[in-house]
């Protein structure tokens, strides 16, 4: 799919069946990479996070999430009582 746009005063707009085929919206916020060795600009769909919540998305904590995940899947599970989980609670 390609398509001419123009750019005018630094704003570059999305014609709307591309932004349709790529699932975008009107008030999308992207990632800019330029790619001067291909003649070309990058844009990638973002999303913004907060600062405070930035530690939950670290390669470190995705690979925690991925294993978890994993052994949840697979069965690797402990299920606990809320006699348990109180227990637990009160020895921290």
């Amino acid at each position: 799919m390609s398509e001419i746009v123009k750019m005018a005063n630094g704003r570059l707009t999305l014609p709307v069946d591309i932004r349709r085929a790529l699932g975008v919206g009107s008030d999308e916020t992207f990632e800019v990479e330029a790619a001067p060795e291909q003649d070309a600009l990058i844009l990638r769909p973002a999303t913004v996070l907060r600062r405070a919540d930035a530690w939950a998305y670290t390669p470190e904590h995705r690979a925690l999430l991925a294993r978890a995940h994993a052994d949840s899947t697979q069965g690797r599970v402990h299920r606990l009582t809320e006699e348990e989980l109180t227990v637990i609670g009160q020895t921290q």
